[in-house]
């Protein structure tokens, strides 16, 4: 069994005026769309789950909860409340109102299909094998830390820390990447999982060429030549060769122009579920207009060779996940 890939995302504390998560969903949104499994360590979250966490102990243990409610500097209506089961589905409905404000609520599909997964004190452990995904604030503050020489990172960690920054830089030049939602990102991840697996071969190699780590000046220089000698080609490249695959075309052209010259019968049932599943056009309606031919089968053959050899291509998880997020 393949090893999971993993990351831990670790963003600088908010301040008292960003009170939400904002910041949080677009490392999120590259976090789950590259890894395996995902660790969000995040104040807001955490502290949101400390509280439901209080809320049910509170009400599960009757001695903590009569000694709050005798030493607290409460009313006699809230005290009252607060002791009644009216008072814990009024306190969870309030809870639950707050999510949006937050966006903890942006986060439950993600936690859901089980990729996701927020930190807890006493609950979750850190993996030694993980993908440390930092933002600009907490790179600041490694810098800061660097210099002073009070922080000493090891080059595994390092590399680490510089391959996941480059993914987290070129995920963001993708069409509408900062509009998607996590549960557009879900559906991409789910329906590319064998490209992702030659796209991350593909970062790896040219995390390499970057010299720089991501608190030095030099590394978006680095990962901006990249992108413009490996990553915009290999793009365009596919963008043309998908263009070129004509093959499939060809073959529909044919179906209406001389479909008389098809015959019908034999492996024609085949051939006419296949060119199905490969277009848009019902088998029911192939099947009025053709069989099957030689000139037929070669030319639906060699569509799908074609298009096995474009998705192949290292980049083609890239730059298929630019065209979904551009529909």
């Amino acid at each position: 069994m393949l090893k999971e890939f993993h990351i831990t995302i670790v963003p600088y504390p908010p301040t008292p005026k960003e009170l939400n998560i904002n910041k949080e969903i677009n490392l999120i949104k590259t976090a789950i769309l590259y890894g395996d499994k995902v660790l969000l360590i995040s104040i807001i979250p955490i502290l949101f789950n400390l509280f439901l966490n209080l809320v049910e102990q509170f009400y599960k243990d009757e001695e903590i909860k009569q000694k709050i409610i005798d030493n607290v500097e409460l009313d006699e209506l809230s005290k009252s409340l607060l002791s009644t089961i009216e008072g814990k589905a009024e306190l969870k409905s309030k809870l639950e109102e707050v999510k949006p404000k937050i966006g903890i609520n942006k986060l439950e599909l993600a936690i859901k299909s089980g990729i996701l997964d927020v930190y807890t004190f006493g609950k979750s452990k850190i993996p030694e094998e993980t993908y440390p995904l930092l933002d600009e604030g907490i790179l600041n503050l490694v810098k800061a830390e660097r210099k002073d020489e009070k922080l000493n990172i090891s080059d595994i960690d390092s590399e680490k820390i510089k391959q996941i920054g480059f993914v987290l830089d070129i995920f963001q030049r993708l069409p509408n990447f900062e509009n998607a939602t996590i549960d557009e990102i879900l559906d991409i991840r789910k329906t590319l999982g064998k490209p992702l697996i030659r796209f991350r071969s593909a970062i790896i190699d040219m995390s390499d060429c970057i010299r720089y780590k991501p608190w030095n000046e030099g590394f978006y220089y680095d990962i901006e030549k990249l992108f413009y000698q490996r990553i915009e080609p290999a793009v365009l490249e596919i963008e043309e060769e998908c263009k070129s695959n004509k093959y499939l075309t060809k073959l529909l052209n044919m179906i209406v122009k001389r479909p008389w010259e098809i015959p019908a019968g034999g492996i024609g049932g085949v051939i006419i579920s296949k060119l199905a599943e490969v277009s848009n056009i019902s088998a029911t309606a192939i099947g009025m207009v053709v069989g099957v031919g030689t000139v037929a089968y070669r030319s639906l053959n060699e569509w799908k060779e074609k298009t096995k050899g474009i998705e192949t291509n290292q980049m083609f998880f890239y730059y298929k996940t630019g065209k979904m997020l551009n529909k």
